[in-house]
């Protein structure tokens, strides 16, 4: 903890001079200072972008800069400019700059990162042109809350909510940083337009920067010997007087939420259903993009969406709507697809959008496509679940459909719901209700995160890729100009019934709490991965998964879990397995995921394993224990397992704890509860840093490498529609002694015996890496 005093001494940077203030750090040539150092320009072409860096660090400061962005068809570029500290648990203050098509706005995109968690995203239009003329950014940062403010007028507030558990940049000394780059794989419309390389090169340009503020030097703060003048000083405990709360109030309003605030009301008591039938598809499309890639044929009855190396292709609807059940028959792209993702999803306009996705990820020949659902809404998501098929969506078409009223919305695939995503507005989370949504698809290029995370890439010689849409169907209210279309009589029972629909929900009132014998390992678990180095053997009794210079190979379980114990038995790769790394974990999706971890990194012939282990909760990890086990894991099979309750985490070899990670939610620290997981488990290629930190590479002459796995076991909640199988009346002692279970006197001594005598790494002992201070729950772990 960095201690604040009462006797300060502050540095104020001029505006002047920027060779002063900060030096270009990349851009081979693209950044310049001009003027006399008064002026600092940013370029970007089809080569590379540029950016810099200041030299001082910072601890708390009111910091100006004027910045005048890139004009015209600025879409695919990002003008970034922050304040970040280093390492793996960083803390960053955001202004980014979303660029976009001639003639439409700018977003501006905030973000406050704490210790290495984000996900604190605002963003706004602006009230001016910001490519005309010169502006000034300005971020206020003081150890109570973070000021972002534009030309003077404060558009968000960030408070030091310690209080309740959430981290607050303090402790960090940040630099100011500025790049402009291109990101036309997501920046404007989530990827859809890219970035037109003839009107480069780009440039944004800064001027007048200001900094007010305590500068950071071998260790200690410039703040820290005399008293400030109250002029320079004024920040450090400044807050927002009543007109800048108007402005921030009226800003919020204006810019946050858009301009479309729309009452549901009016559907309660009054409605006229419009139902758009089968038919022809020109009178209710348009195609958007693809230069010809997609076709509407057949006299309308069929529309084709195609992709090659050039570009992919899309539609809209003409029509929004604003609820309704919104049906279409979709054949999906053949053969080797991986790479590939067909979208097709409901969506608003703004940067408080909403959306409700179905995409489709493709996968290697034989493999199954995943269907990955999300529902945004504000701008906010985080919300997905992902799906196999129960057929080869291929082999022919199949209706996907949305039903959205205001009490929820369900997914269904062939009439059969496969999730179900209720209005939760009285616990606080916002439900799309109140803007209208456009049916939008596309087929694109997504080789860099579709396929097993980007590790599969698109192969171009399958191209044309094509997907193929048919009987579109539209029980819906239309909105148009302003109103709609169920707005003037009741509707009948048979246009209307999808407007109180719910689901049938006896199967989700009991709990069972499901035991999986040991047996046939198909019945449990799906191989994912690896073109045949994965198998199920002898009956279902066995499982391999191997791993040769080509490529690895991993499987993963059919179902997802809420809390249980799960058992494996795992005999590892024998001999020379340095680079090798065979991970066992459980894991929930997102980027706020869950995971817990057993890895074990191979070694050199008789050197032993390390097996690593690691919690993350809410997409933050960084919890690390590592072991030397007592016996040898490749001369026989041993039991692995992880016990989860909602007090704890043991895992455990062979009986033995080995690591216990309680539930420290009452210091603020997350703990895995609320998300269900999958097991998943793989064998690959880690020899950039698996054995000795990457110094000892892989021996491809000793493989293929191969680890085996039986006996599995899952005594454990199944998640299963969005209900837990333990969800009503109290188990049996036996089948649910773990929901409760806490280690007794024997089990701990057990566990300081192994962390006694084969531990051989402790985050929670690791004072170099946490130099602020160990993690909270360091204190119980």
């Amino acid at each position: 903890m960095i201690p604040l005093l009462l006797i300060l001494s502050f540095s104020l940077a001029a505006c002047g001079n920027f060779n002063k203030d900060f030096q270009i750090t990349w851009g081979d040539g693209r950044a310049k200072i001009l003027n006399n150092a008064n002026l600092l320009t940013l370029s970007l072409d089809k080569a590379s972008g540029s950016g810099f860096q200041s030299n001082n660090e910072y601890l708390f400061g009111k910091i100006d800069m004027q910045l005048k962005l890139v004009p015209g068809n600025s879409a695919g570029t990002v003008t970034a400019y922050y304040l970040s500290s280093k390492g793996s648990n960083w803390d960053e203050i955001d202004f980014e700059f979303l660029g976009n098509l001639s003639g439409d706005p700018y977003i501006l995109h905030t973000n406050v990162f704490s210790q290495g968690k984000g996900n604190r995203e605002q963003q706004f239009y602006l009230w001016f042109d910001p490519t005309a003329d010169f502006h000034t950014y300005s971020i206020l940062w003081n150890p109570q809350r973070i000021i972002f403010s534009v030309d003077g007028t404060p558009i968000r507030e960030f408070k030091n909510s310690e209080s309740k558990g959430v981290p607050f940049p303090k402790n960090q000394p940040m630099r100011i940083y500025s790049s402009l780059w291109n990101a036309d794989d997501w920046a404007t419309r989530g990827g859809l337009v890219k970035t037109d390389w003839t009107q480069a090169p780009f440039t944004a340009s800064y001027r007048n920067f200001n900094a007010d503020a305590c500068i950071w030097s071998s260790g200690a703060s410039s703040c820290s010997s005399t008293s400030p003048s109250s002029t320079s000083s004024s920040w450090l405990s400044q807050e927002m007087d009543t007109t800048a709360q108007e402005k921030l109030a009226s800003t919020t309003t204006t810019t946050l939420s858009g301009s479309v605030m729309l009452l549901v009301s009016l559907l309660v008591t009054s409605l006229v259903v419009v139902a758009l039938a089968a038919g022809n598809l020109n009178q209710h499309f348009d195609i958007t993009w693809g230069d010809g890639r997609a076709k509407i044929l057949n006299n309308g009855e069929l529309l084709t969406l195609s992709l090659d190396k050039a570009s992919g292709s899309g539609f809209q609807s003409k029509n929004e709507f604003l609820f309704g059940k919104i049906d279409m028959q979709l054949k999906l792209v053949a053969g080797n697809s991986a790479g590939t993702v067909t979208a097709y999803y409901l969506s608003s306009k703004g940067s408080n959008w909403d959306e409700i996705d179905f995409e489709f990820l493709g996968n290697l020949s034989g493999d199954p496509y995943i269907l990955h659902t999300n529902v945004f809404s504000q701008g906010k998501g985080n919300r997905e679940q992902q799906f196999y098929l129960w057929f080869d969506p291929t082999a022919d078409f199949h209706t996907y459909s949305i039903l959205w009223n205001p009490q929820r919305i369900i997914f269904s695939v062939d009439g059969t719901p496969i999730r179900e995503f209720k209005n939760s507005e009285s616990k606080g989370v916002p439900f799309p209700k109140s803007q209208p949504m456009r049916i939008y698809s596309s087929l694109w290029n997504a080789d860099d995160w579709a396929t097993r995370g980007g590790l599969v890439k698109t192969d171009w010689t399958q191209a044309p890729f094509t997907a193929s849409y048919r009987n579109f169907n539209a029980d819906a209210c239309i909105w148009s100009s302003g109103a709609s279309s169920c707005a003037s009589t009741s509707p009948s029972s048979t246009s209307s019934s999808w407007l109180s629909q719910e689901m049938d929900t006896t199967a989700q009132d009991s709990l069972i709490v499901v035991a999986f014998a040991a047996g046939n390992l198909n019945q449990h678990f799906d191989i994912t991965w690896g073109d045949g180095r994965a198998k199920i053997l002898n009956n279902g009794e066995l499982l391999t998964l191997s791993l040769d210079k080509a490529s690895g190979s991993g499987f993963q379980s059919k179902n997802e879990f809420l809390f249980g114990k799960i058992d494996m038995q795992l005999k590892l790769v024998a001999g020379n397995s340095a680079g090798t790394v065979t991970a066992y974990y459980l894991s929930s999706k997102g980027s706020n995921w869950d995971e817990i971890d057993f890895e074990f990194l191979g070694n050199l012939s008789g050197d032993p394993y390390i097996l690593h282990t690691n919690v993350f909760s809410q997409g933050k990890g960084n919890r690390e224990q590592q072991f030397y086990l007592w016996f040898d894991p490749t001369a026989d099979f041993h039991t692995y397992s992880i016990l989860w309750n909602p007090q704890r985490i043991i895992f455990s070899v062979d009986g033995t704890p080995i690591r216990e990670f309680k539930n420290s939610e009452s210091k603020g620290v997350p703990f895995p509860k609320n998300q269900p997981m999958r097991i998943y488990s793989s064998l690959w290629n880690a020899d950039d840093w698996a054995t000795r930190g990457g110094l000892v590479k892989t021996d491809w002459t000793q493989a293929p490498f191969t680890a085996s796995y039986r006996n599995f076991n899952a005594d454990a909640c199944i998640w299963s529609s969005g209900a837990s199988s333990c969800a009503s009346t109290s188990p049996s002692s036996t089948s649910s002694s773990w929901l409760s279970q806490e280690m007794d006197t024997t089990a701990q001594e057990r566990l300081r015996w192994v962390q006694k005598n084969y531990m051989i790494y402790n985050y929670c002992t690791d004072a170099k890496r946490f130099p602020q201070g160990l993690p909270p729950e360091c204190s119980t772990s």
